[in-house]
């Protein structure tokens, strides 16, 4: 990256974001378990991109169930109503979770924010893998 004053800012920020954490993390092991996961779930995400391209296959019009054609907005809505249903249940069960074991309550509720992504990254990959159909 050629250096510009943006790379300069984002380079300090860094720093300056970094040295925060990690005085908070001294001073607070609540914080420190908040930023283990926040690290470890950006280790997780950098990780993504070392998979291998998805490959591309044709789709096939007699792939429906029982001779019934797919309704891609049926689908959409049955997707968009489970999401919206347990992102809507989280914070109760994280609270709950989180009144055994903080720790796990925060990590609980990390992964099902991360699960949204997951679901639209996946879908990424899928539309990628047919885009000449």
């Amino acid at each position: 990256m050629e250096k510009n004053i943006f790379s300069i800012i984002l380079n300090v920020g860094t720093v300056l974001v970094v040295a925060a954490l990690a005085y908070g993390s001294y001073l607070n092991t609540t914080v420190a378990y908040s930023v283990g996961i926040c690290v470890l779930i950006g280790l997780v995400v950098y990780a993504f991109r070392f998979l291998p391209a998805p490959k591309r296959r044709p789709r096939t019009d007699g792939s429906a169930a029982a001779g019934a054609p797919k309704s891609p907005a049926v689908s959409a809505a049955v997707i968009v109503v489970v999401v919206v249903g347990l992102m809507l249940l989280l914070p109760t069960i994280v609270l709950g979770i989180g009144a055994y074991s903080p720790e796990l309550g925060a990590f609980v509720g990390a992964i099902g924010l991360m699960a949204m992504f997951l679901i639209l990254w996946l879908r990424s990959r899928y539309q990628r893998s047919h885009e000449n159909d």
